[in-house]
Order: structure tokens, then C-alpha cells, then sequence
């Protein structure tokens, strides 16, 4: 899962922790869940992971197949976005959006699907993509957000 160091990366993250499933969490900063790590040191992976850079996407599904045998379910979390009018966004801010926001989503699609069809034995998977409705129904402040 990525963009697990809070709202709904972290909750989800939470919550298949507390049924018992083996987590795979994902964030910059792994001491954000230096707590759920002590807690459940067998069943959480935590493992820093910028989604702008394929080869740490790639590092990460490597590591969790070594560290539970597969990946079964990739929750696509991450991203973020920045609230202002658009003259007052820079270039490099709006790249970096689109950067996490579509190219990092990107880049864990590629590499899920890869996976589940050639690492997993059996083959499967699932990929869940979490988006906003910014996507559809744009919002005053946050033009390149929407505009992914």
C-alpha cells in the first residue's frame, strides 16, 4: 500500500492489521509508523518508498515478496496536492504533482500488474486505485490537482 503515513493510506493500513492481515506499508517517512511496527513486528513490512522513482517501486514489490512469498492486494494511495491560484503555483510544484499524482500511480500499476501475473504463484491480484473527486468536479484552489 502506498501512502500509508495518514488519512486513508493509514487507516486502511490500521484496520488490516487489527483482522490480521500482512501489511506491505509504504510512505517516505518510516518513523510515522514506528508505533504499528513495534506493535505488529511479523505482519507489518514498512519500507520507504518515493512512487516518482520506478526502481523503488519495483525494490518495494521485491521486498515484499521476499519478505511474505507475494502481494496479493496493492491499495494505489499516494499522492498529494497544493491549494492556491494557479499564477501562484510554480512550474516545479505543478510537475510534482503530476509526478506523484499520475506518474507514481503509474509506476505501482505497472509493476502490480507485472507482478501478478509473473511473480505471484498462483497468478492474481488485486489493484485498488484511490482517487478523488477533485477528478471529476473540480475545486476553486487546486488546478493542477484536478487536472490530473
Amino acid at each position: 500500500m502506498t501512502g500509508c503515513s495518514s488519512g486513508f493510506g493509514l487507516c486502511i493500513t490500521k484496520h488490516a492489521l487489527q483482522r490480521g492481515d500482512k501489511v506491505v506499508a509504504t510512505l517516505r517517512e518510516l518513523e510515522d509508523l514506528s508505533d504499528l511496527a513495534t506493535k505488529y513486528p511479523e505482519s507489518l513490512l514498512v519500507l520507504r518508498l518515493d512512487v516518482t522513482k520506478p526502481t523503488e517501486v519495483i525494490t518495494a514489490f521485491t521486498a515484499s515478496q521476499e519478505k511474505f512469498g507475494r502481494v496479493d492486494v496493492v491499495v494505489n494511495n499516494a499522492g498529494f496536492g497544493v491549494v492556491a491560484e494557479v499564477e501562484g503555483i510554480t512550474d516545479n510544484t505543478a510537475r510534482d504533482v503530476f509526478e506523484v499524482n499520475f506518474w507514481g500511480a503509474s509506476h505501482v500499476s505497472r509493476e502490480a500488474v507485472r507482478f501478478f501475473r509473473e511473480e505471484n504463484k498462483p497468478r492474481g491480484g488485486r489493484l485498488l486505485q484511490v482517487s478523488s473527486a477533485a477528478g471529476i468536479q473540480s475545486m476553486a484552489g487546486a488546478a493542477y490537482y484536478c487536472a490530473r
